[in-house]
């Protein structure tokens, strides 16, 4: 089983066969990390609308690689418009079918089966290579036959196949854990797990044109002939752009744009709740479900709330003033830690942490924070509370660019949180590149100009996941400036970056890979990840 190519080729064989040959899509590590959070999720099997509910599972049916396949075979324009999670017992079978919403004769369907957990050739689906041609379900089928559900043979099945198509044949596909095959949604298939033990876990993603409407069943009548409900199915847009009038388009999170967001200090405060929030940005990124940014003013002798936790990570950094930090293993105070903040210091707080923050002083303190959310399934132990000092890189360094990493860590909900400090010199910069993550950055001192605006101390950017962006000191003394990076996690990985993205040359790229690879045999992964991540783009 080699790579798929998405070229030509896949195409004819999904309009022969209906189906593409399995490929690897997730690592053994990530199959574990998704039925993880499946088993916390606690989804029926049966529930084929999970990518609705739950941001983990949309993250999943975005996955490059599936979009490359799936624009290729049904066009441009995707809906995703069902997922399940699905467990068999040894010995259980999910009996012969054709998904009744995607069993309309003319329209185009793609499904991912993908397995996770004991998959093997006994344990996945078998299908009837060119039954999505036949122009009738395998249910329909039986009916003509007089054949109830689940009582229909694979060698009954095939007979019936080769009846309407010689060429028919039955496909027993050879997988295991991380592969995914992707069929046509009218393929007649079905469901066994053969083994002698151990519980077969698969996904299923179910996705159609745009254009293509999906039918809404009655499941009272499982049966030819079908019966359906009058009204729209509900879908997601996956990529392209959504016809209306086929399906009812469900609509997410606006994603924040690649923007410059002034921040002009001081900032206004609440002469009444003596504690001020100033909106900067808030919504879905490519990375996470929801990011937000806000600068708050506290003042003296004040806070905005008893110690709190709450389901978001959460980055607090001083800009003016000193903070008295509050954290808690409880809603209560009593036995708290207390922290002191100053500039040039932030704090990381974890998903579930209690804290607050709290005004000791004489005058009003200013700080800036970003929360994010997103399904925690860290390889791993989730970071831990932390504060990190920044304080300054000198100004006078001859380089064009002086950075020094503050952070670097992996969290609940991302791959990795690294941040460091820049200094600037005066005409120096960076061409546009795009990134394969998050990127929010903190000016501190000085003059940069992107996006085509001139961002000042204390301003914020943000620039999303796959966006060309570049940056220039445009002021007469060096600028400093925050940057905080949000990767995916491993299973959320994007595209492969080309060499023309990191300055970095083939044959050293192939070299790094190379040695992150036998790092890894020696289960020096953390020594890999470094290797793999050491040339990366200053900023």
């Amino acid at each position: 089983m080699g790579d798929v190519s998405v070229s030509g080729p896949i195409s004819s064989a999904f309009r022969r066969d209906g189906f593409v040959e399995p490929f690897r899509l997730f690592a053994a590590d990530e199959c574990h990390a998704i039925a993880r959070h499946f088993g916390r999720a606690k989804y029926p099997p049966t529930d084929k609308r999970a990518a609705i509910k739950d941001g983990f599972v949309r993250n999943l049916a975005h996955h490059p690689r599936l979009l490359s396949i799936l624009t290729e075979l049904i066009g441009d324009s995707v809906v995703l418009w069902g997922s399940s999670y699905i467990v068999r017992k040894p010995g259980e079978i999910h009996p012969w079918h054709t998904d009744i919403e995607s069993s309309a004769p003319d329209g185009r369907f793609a499904s991912v089966w993908i397995g996770l957990e004991n998959t093997s050739r006994e344990s996945t689906i078998q299908l009837i290579a060119g039954s999505h041609a036949f122009g009738k379900t395998i249910q329909q089928v039986q009916h003509e036959h007089g054949v109830r559900r689940g009582m229909a043979s694979n060698d009954l099945v095939t007979g019936w196949a080769k009846e309407l198509d010689a060429n028919a044949r039955l496909v027993q596909l050879d997988m295991t854990d991380g592969d995914a095959v992707v069929f046509d949604g009218r393929l007649w298939h079905v469901g066994p797990n053969s083994r002698s033990a151990g519980a077969r876990v698969a996904m299923l993603l179910r996705y159609a044109a745009a254009d293509t409407p999906v039918l809404v069943p009655d499941f009272t009548q499982v049966e030819w002939p079908f019966r359906f409900k009058d009204r729209q199915a509900r879908v997601i847009l996956i990529g392209g752009e959504a016809d209306r009038d086929a399906n009812e388009l469900i609509r997410m999170r606006p994603m924040i744009p690649t923007q410059a967001y002034p921040l002009d200090l001081p900032l206004a405060d609440d002469p009444e709740r003596r504690w001020k929030p100033h909106h900067i940005f808030k919504g879905a990124t490519p990375i996470v479900e929801g990011l937000s940014c806000h600068a708050s003013v506290l003042s003296p002798g004040h806070s905005p709330h008893p110690p709190h936790a709450h389901q978001e990570e959460e980055l607090l950094i001083a800009l003016q003033g000193e903070a008295e930090l509050i954290i808690s293993d409880s809603p209560s105070p009593d036995n708290a830690r207390i922290e002191r903040l100053n500039p040039g210091s932030f704090i990381y707080y974890p998903a579930g942490q209690h804290h607050t923050i709290r005004n000791t002083g004489a005058s009003p303190i200013t700080y800036l924070m970003f929360k994010w959310r997103g399904n925690a399934f860290a390889k791993g132990t989730p970071a831990g509370t932390g504060i990190f000092h920044f304080g300054n890189v000198p100004a006078d360094n001859v380089k064009p660019f002086h950075t020094r990493r503050v952070v670097e860590h992996s969290t609940a909900y991302l791959g990795k949180l690294h941040a460091h400090l820049t200094t600037m010199q005066p005409g120096a910069g960076y061409a546009p590149h795009v990134d394969d993550y998050d990127v929010a950055i903190v000016v501190l001192s000085g003059k940069v100009e992107t996006l085509g605006r001139i961002v000042k101390p204390y301003g914020v950017i943000y620039y999303s996941a796959g966006e060309p962006h570049g940056l220039r000191n445009v002021g007469d003394s060096p600028a400093q400036y925050l940057v905080f990076e949000f990767h995916a996690p491993a299973w959320a990985s994007r595209r492969r970056r080309r060499p023309s993205d990191t300055g970095i040359q083939p044959k050293w790229k192939a070299l790094r890979k190379r040695v992150a690879k036998v790092l890894s045999w020696f289960g020096l992964l953390e020594t890999a990840r470094r290797v793999r991540n050491m040339f990366w783009q200053p900023k």
